[in-house]
């Protein structure tokens, strides 16, 4: 049954209290057995108004005095403990609140046949069954304080909501069909006090704690991690009393395996800070005894309104495509048992919008030389207003020289003073909310023009070809070739000094050009060709004479 209670959203002549009286009308006040309420009596205090005050009825008066051997019903020593059977204290039904919902949920109210969906602020009663959906969480509230989490694809039927009349004590049964939840237990008042969680594989119940719990029902199996307090879990061959800290399996049929320590809490330290992209994606250390991490994220301390939550099988973790903002994240280890350890908690910060442009130029490596101003573009992001360069000498950006933040187009001329070396550059967008993330960098080279060739030396039968002297540690790099596209290379030479001889080449024009290498590889850019004109040998004259005069005969 559904009962919308919000505030803000008043019921028109219908208030908490006429509420209560329709459920009580709808449900018999027919309690399980339960543990002894145990009542310290007080001053002043006798069998009559302990009993007006607590239980069902005044002939109740016997029954406790017959049941406690307490000769005098009227004068009873303060201290004195009595215990009463919980049928026989006064109950009246509780009711469970949504306190948060992300995603979808769906109640099928006690003896409905359809099932509706389920809000933020909803009722869920005795013999109410709640579902979650596919990455959804729920978050209900009791009165006394406690709460459950019910992760996605899971299924929680409530099979008691009773709550014990002046003493502060609520009894709540509830039975998870499938799917995995956390408890947060508020410590009871009194020993009668309820929270019993049932499975198709064991019974677990607890009175002041902190666990979480999963069903398995084909494999009619159940998972209890025990964080904080301890857990009785019980099933049909035993029982065992689980404290905090330690995680146990249960398998229907089977005899319950000794409790497992639970793992700790990962070091989750080397998570990015920010992450730059999304879906947000990070790797934790591989150790042989985890299988995998389980991931929540939340936009509160507390996790009540948990926005992602997966169990990984590698120490690969992703999460979803987040807005840029602040959130908490919740990390905890998996082990070979399935069992889920300690959480690891940490702020994060995602700074993906508006998303980084592609570089065009100057391209990776690229030499620009030395006189010239550098042409800086880049893609144009939609949703950018603005774009914000960086140039430093270091990968790590360590030292900035040129920081440019206001730049209106995708592309700009940069005129700074940048001696020779190598440089890195990197752009982000800009829009309302700031900077959005850097691309990754480029280098660049701020260089020299390549060294001029000087006019060829020649002899009878060499060619002396040189260039000025370029940088100290430079490598030469001369090509040769009889066309001035270097379509086909005649020499294709590498040399440490600016000069090198080769056999002279017939007669004729030539083009000569020249690039230099530095010490650590990096090529430069060729010089304009320059061509030479090789003198013709004696004997090709002599030829073509010798070719004249026969044509003239």
């Amino acid at each position: 049954m559904i009962m919308n209670l919000k505030v803000n959203k008043p019921y028109k002549g219908l208030n908490l209290i006429a509420v209560l009286s329709i459920i009580t009308l709808f449900y018999s006040l027919s309690v399980a057995q339960a543990e002894d309420w145990v009542y310290e009596v007080r001053k002043q205090d006798n069998l009559w108004n302990i009993t007006v005050d607590h239980l069902i009825d005044i002939s109740y008066v016997e029954k406790v005095q017959k049941l406690n051997k307490i000769i005098d019903p009227w004068h009873i020593l303060p201290g004195t403990i009595i215990k009463i059977p919980t049928q026989w204290v006064r109950h009246f039904p509780a009711l469970v609140r949504v306190l948060n919902l992300q995603g979808t949920a769906q109640i099928l109210e006690d003896e409905a046949t359809q099932s509706k969906p389920l809000n933020v602020g909803d009722i869920v009663v005795l013999g109410d069954k709640v579902s979650t959906s596919v990455n959804s969480t729920l978050v209900l509230g009791f009165l006394d304080g406690s709460q459950v989490l019910l992760q996605e694809n899971s299924t929680l039927k409530i099979d008691s909501l009773m709550l014990l009349e002046n003493t502060g004590m609520l009894d709540s049964q509830m039975q998870l069909l499938s799917g995995r939840m956390e408890t947060q237990v508020t410590p009871g008042v009194g020993n009668a006090r309820k929270f019993m969680i049932t499975t198709p594989a064991t019974v677990t119940s607890v009175r002041g704690t902190d666990y979480r719990i999963s069903a398995e029902g084909e494999k009619e199996q159940s998972i209890t991690e025990v964080v904080e307090g301890k857990v009785l879990v019980e099933s049909s061959i035993g029982s065992d009393l689980v404290k905090a800290g330690f995680g146990t399996v249960s398998v229907k049929g089977q005899d319950s395996k000794p409790p497992v320590k639970l793992l700790s809490a990962p070091d989750i330290t080397s998570i990015p800070k920010p992450f730059l992209q999304v879906p947000i994606q990070f790797s934790l250390p591989v150790t042989e005894n985890i299988q995998g991490y389980r991931v929540q994220l939340a936009k509160t301390e507390e996790f009540q309104d948990i926005l992602f939550d997966k169990p990984f099988l590698s120490n690969i973790l992703r999460g979803p495509d987040l807005a840029d903002g602040d959130y908490y994240i919740r990390v905890r280890a998996i082990d070979m048992h399935q069992l889920e350890g300690y959480n690891a908690e940490q702020v994060i910060t995602i700074n993906a919008r508006p998303e980084a442009p592609f570089l065009v130029s100057p391209k990776t490596g690229e030499g620009i030389l030395l006189e010239d101003g550098v042409e800086f573009s880049w893609s144009n992001q939609e949703g950018t207003e603005q774009y914000h360069l960086q140039i430093s000498n270091t990968a790590d950006f360590s030292k900035i020289l040129v920081d440019i933040s206001d730049i209106n187009d995708s592309e700009i001329t940069v005129t700074n003073e940048l001696p020779l070396g190598k440089y890195y550059w990197r752009i982000a967008g800009v829009d309302h909310d700031g900077d959005g993330p850097f691309c990754d960098a480029q280098m660049f080279r701020r260089i020299v023009p390549a060294p001029e060739i000087e006019a060829p030396e020649f002899t009878d039968d060499t060619l002396t070809i040189r260039s000025r002297k370029g940088l100290p540690g430079q490598s030469y790099h001369f090509q040769m070739s009889d066309d001035e596209s270097f379509s086909e290379l005649l020499i294709d030479k590498r040399t440490d000094e600016p000069s090198f001889e080769i056999d002279k080449p017939n007669g004729g024009e030539y083009f000569i050009r020249v690039r230099t290498i530095d010490p650590d590889g990096f090529v430069g850019p060729f010089a304009n060709p320059q061509s030479i004109d090789v003198p013709y040998s004696l004997y090709w004259y002599l030829s073509v004479l010798m070719l004249l005069a026969l044509i003239a005969l």
